[in-house]
């Protein structure tokens, strides 16, 4: 797990790490230079070019410092601070002044095409205007430049809280930022922006991080988190998943979830769906169980998870259904697609204690809050908590960049995926996956960010494998065992 700052909360890291543990700013700077300098040295040629463009804030002391030791390893290095020298903090002109004493100068007419690299440093992730005069003339011919480019910390005009371009962006190959990822990393544009992102160590504890930061992220580590098998078990032992899903023309929808569900690791999946929906399922995949609406009564006493709503339709038909199972249900209750549907359309009360989940895209949350699929996106870490708090849960708004908001909880941002799995009945996969884990006894939370996290990395594997072109849902379905057979489970007794 990594945990994920904004803004002011890696202010506030850098504040106490300074101020109180008493680590000194020049150390910290000196300690990430030496990780900037050993990235770029991963892949820069001693014949290459470098330009290092500093700001004059202590990014720029960064990018100065890590001038400094590529010069003294042999490499072909210039330098420019972009602004008033006059009005730089303090621990970048000491850098700049260790490299005057050095017998370097900065280059001030500058042709960007005579670049192979450029170390790029012109802002933090503090930045909160849009870029504009000088500094949007060096953005622009950066990004013009024939040159590869590596940011320092954020590209320069991308907010850390948002991912938003701030009037113009450097397009980095890639960028190194310290202590863990900031939102504006993980959220589109800006995740595209930043190209492949490196998480360096260089002084902030984890307790420090920790206590400021108010989300997270995981990596692979964090799949030994996925509920184990035992030797002494059976098929009741992993779960009964009961899935309320499919009408007469989307039996697909029912399908894709029940088999994501299996593929997970449930031991039981049961499907309650219209009757024509029987011959379908039952030969696509035997290893489900089948029931008809008259069913649900009794289905859901039987079941440990219940998920509403993919394929259902909007009707009153689906509404009296989502009633019996708000009233009767016992067990955690995922709601997915026209689950939500039903609850905007018919302005429902969700007031579900055994704990609810619900999985939205943009405009399925943009009708249960009453707002824009625009406004969602404009600030989706908002929208995700808003409902959460509304329908005490746990929200998984699902974009290109997923998120996972549970209240009073940190918010949990996605780094796997990719935009081959924008395709249909890919959100009946995920719900699917999300079902087996509760079914498996993980809490809403955790099932749904683990849940999120392996369907990203499925979805990954696939394209490796098929491209991002040609992937189906079902062939995130059948990458879900390649993720999960590479954990390493003891069995029990």
């Amino acid at each position: 797990m990594k945990y994920v700052l904004k803004n002011q909360e890696m202010q506030d890291v850098d504040k106490e790490t300074i101020q109180q543990i008493g680590m000194p700013g020049l150390v910290l700077m000196e300690r990430a230079s030496e990780k900037i300098a050993r990235r770029l040295m991963e892949t820069v040629r001693k014949s290459d070019r470098i330009l290092s463009v500093a700001g004059c804030g202590n990014n720029g002391g960064d990018a100065l410092a890590a001038a400094r030791i590529l010069l003294e390893e042999g490499y072909s290095v210039d330098f420019t601070v972009v602004g008033e020298l006059s009005k730089a903090s303090g621990d970048l002109k000491t850098q700049y002044d260790i490299l005057t004493r050095l017998g370097y100068e900065q280059k001030k007419e500058i042709d960007y095409n005579g670049y192979d690299w450029i170390l790029e440093g012109m802002f933090g992730v503090g930045l909160s205007r849009e870029i504009a005069g000088i500094y949007r003339t060096v953005v622009e011919r950066i990004n013009e430049s024939r040159a590869r480019v590596m940011s320092v910390d954020i590209p320069s005009g991308i907010s850390g809280d948002t991912g938003k371009v701030l009037g113009c962006a450097v397009r980095a190959d890639a960028t190194v930022t310290f202590g863990g990822p900031k939102a504006g990393h993980l959220l589109y544009p800006g995740r595209e922006y930043a190209g492949r992102l490196y998480v360096e160590k260089i002084g902030f504890f984890d307790s420090v991080l920790k206590k400021h930061a108010g989300g997270f992220t995981y990596d692979r580590e964090d799949l030994k988190r996925l509920p184990g098998r035992f030797a002494d078990s059976h098929k009741g032992t992993y779960g009964k998943v009961l899935i309320i899903a499919g009408n007469e023309t989307m039996s697909g929808a029912a399908f894709f979830s029940a088999k994501s569900a299996l593929r997970m690791g449930s031991g039981l999946v049961k499907v309650i769906s219209c009757e024509a929906n029987r011959p379908i399922l039952q030969s696509m995949l035997p290893e489900v169980l089948f029931g008809t609406y008259e069913n649900v009564k009794k289905a859901l006493e039987w079941c440990d998870c219940i998920l509403f709503g993919p394929g259902m339709g909007v009707s009153e038909r689906t509404k009296e259904l989502l009633e019996e199972v708000l009233q009767c249900g016992k067990k955690p209750l995922l709601l997915d697609a026209d689950g939500l549907n039903t609850v905007s359309r018919y302005g429902m009360e969700i007031d579900y204690p055994a704990g609810c989940v619900l999985t939205p895209h943009l405009l399925e949350a943009a009708r249960l809050l009453g707002i824009s699929a625009e406004q969602v996106k404009e600030s989706l870490t908002d929208a995700g908590q808003r409902l959460a708090d509304r329908f005490r849960g746990t929200a998984v708004l699902k974009d290109a960049a997923t998120l996972v908001v549970s209240a009073d909880r940190p918010v949990y941002y996605n780094s796997s995926g990719n935009n081959g799995m924008a395709t249909g009945g890919s959100g009946d996969v995920l719900s699917g996956m999300i079902a087996s884990l509760l079914g498996r006894g993980m809490g809403c939370l955790e099932a749904a960010v683990l849940g999120v996290y392996v369907h990203g990395l499925a979805g990954d594997h696939a394209a490796e494998i098929l491209g991002y072109d040609s992937m189906l849902a079902s062939d995130i379905i059948d990458a879900v065992s390649s993720v999960l057979g590479g954990i390493s489970n003891e069995s029990i007794l």
